[in-house]
């Protein structure tokens, strides 16, 4: 992150160019966010069927 002063000292061409890779970086980050919250569900998914699957084998056996 750049600074108040080196923001000023920007000229407009540079600032332009400056908040497009912010962006850019934004929606990268966003992806990648929703890539891992989709794998995180996907986990938790998997989890709540071995756990279901082991009361099944509990209530089997008693």
């Amino acid at each position: 992150m750049k600074t108040n002063e080196e923001l000023r000292g920007m000229t407009q061409d540079e600032l332009v160019a400056y908040a497009q890779n912010l962006q850019s970086e934004s929606e990268e980050y966003q992806k990648s966010m929703f890539y891992y919250m989709e794998e995180k569900k996907k986990i938790e998914s998997k989890f709540e069927s071995f756990k279901n699957m082991v009361k099944s084998l509990v209530i089997l056996v008693d």
